[in-house]
């Protein structure tokens, strides 16, 4: 992997939901999203009273689990393949800051499952299952 997790990710600005990794390893990974009232997911989501997306939250937890997917070096990295039984538990709104956290759970060397979770100050935002897809 190279110096900084996030260059593996194939994401940019302003595709890249995670800010900065904390660990990756052993199957698992955490790392963070501030969400400020500049993002661009907030323009209009929803008027007067700005909330992150679930899309999006679902896809920062996302971009994590390829990460430690890839931790190996052996993928060229990873996609979204199937979000299990997500569920939202508050809303994460401008000041917030994420922690995200991905577990390794199963599957083949092409596609793996990963237990995902989000949450602010501790107390759980999201949490659910993805699959993520090896690419070619």
């Amino acid at each position: 992997m190279t110096e900084n997790p996030l260059d593996a990710l194939p994401h940019g600005y302003p595709f890249r939901f995670i800010d900065r990794v904390l660990s990756i390893g052993g199957g698992k990974g955490a790392a963070i999203k501030n969400v400020t009232a500049n993002e661009a997911f907030l323009q209009g989501h929803f008027k007067g009273n700005p909330i992150m997306p679930g899309a999006v939250i679902i896809e920062a937890l996302a971009q994590l689990a390829g990460l430690v997917m890839n931790e190996g070096g052996e993928a060229q990295g990873a996609y979204l393949a199937q979000v299990r039984d997500m569920r939202f538990r508050r809303p994460v709104t401008p000041g917030d800051r994420v922690e995200l956290f991905a577990e390794l759970d199963g599957g083949f060397p092409q596609m793996s499952i990963f237990r995902v979770s989000a949450s602010v100050d501790g107390v759980a935002v999201a949490e659910g299952e993805v699959v993520m897809a090896a690419m070619k």
